[in-house]
């Protein structure tokens, strides 16, 4: 996993997740909390085709990769535009273009599916009743969640953030965490995998839960991981020992390319770049 960053401009971001439409969006969101609340409706009635528009972006920030476990897409699974905080249970967060990223279905549906498990108090919902009046609601709009361009406007994205930190969320973010903070990596030469491990035991819960919900031990993981580190590796020590400049030179750029954004499992090259 590495970190990744939001694109925040009108060309990037569709009309529909920002501005006027957003404040629509908040709002339909909570006459569908009033009415679930209600007994109108068995469930909150939640568009499930109002996220599709955000996939290409989301694909391109992540170069292609799961945001959780650095596979090509195209390689493991297909990609969805995935709910970092579960729609089923942060119902107000389903139309919010912050809480999405780009995963392959085997994380998103196979490990991590509802699940969300948090070390504080949940991130609060907003204050929906069964008699909240149409009046309530119109004023509340704008204000459940971040416009993802206007970010000072409202309920800003510092906010958001805020509230982020505050839940200590043991799954990892890479919008908004580090990931470099918390993963380390283990090499077993004799099995031919790469795992995952904390970088200090205070991370522990946060790799278990990676592990559990995002399946980033899963063996198809480990052994995919191991093959693009023996390369790195043979990179990394034919440089060191090599006298000839053009072919150093050769070298050199298939390192860079492996410790760029864009190659599979960069987080991981990282990791091991000065350790080899």
């Amino acid at each position: 996993m590495i970190a990744l960053k939001r694109i925040r401009t009108s060309s990037a971001i569709k009309a529909k997740y920002r501005g006027s439409k957003k404040l629509n969006s908040d709002k339909r969101l909570m006459f569908a909390q009033r009415n679930f609340l209600n007994g109108t409706t068995k469930k909150i009635d939640i568009d499930t085709s109002f996220w599709k528009l955000s996939k290409t972006q989301s694909k391109k920030e992540s170069n292609g990769k799961c945001a959780y476990c650095e596979a090509n897409t195209q390689v493991v699974a297909h990609g969805d535009v995935e709910h970092f905080r579960p729609k089923s249970i942060y119902w107000w967060l389903a139309y919010t273009y912050d809480n999405y990223l780009y995963s392959c279905q085997i994380c998103n549906q196979i490990h991590k599916s509802d699940n969300f498990p948090i070390g504080a108090i949940q991130y609060p919902e907003p204050d929906i009743k069964k008699n909240t009046s149409d009046q309530e609601i119109e004023a509340l709009a704008g204000k459940i969640s971040p416009d993802p361009i206007d970010i000072t406007l409202n309920y800003t994205f510092k906010l958001y953030l805020d509230e982020h930190i505050k839940e200590k969320a043991f799954l990892i973010n890479p919008y908004f965490d580090n990931p470099e903070t918390y993963f380390a990596y283990e090499v077993d030469d004799i099995t031919e995998e790469v795992k995952v491990l904390p970088t200090e035991t205070k991370y522990s819960k946060h790799i278990k839960a990676s592990e559990d919900f995002y399946g980033i031990n899963r063996i198809e993981l480990k052994n995919a991981r191991y093959e693009v580190f023996s390369n790195f590796r043979t990179f990394k020590v034919a440089y060191r020992v090599l006298t000839d400049q053009t072919v150093k030179n050769q070298i050199k750029k298939q390192i860079d390319t492996m410790l760029s954004d864009k190659y599979i499992f960069a987080g991981m090259n990282r990791y091991f770049d000065d350790k080899i």
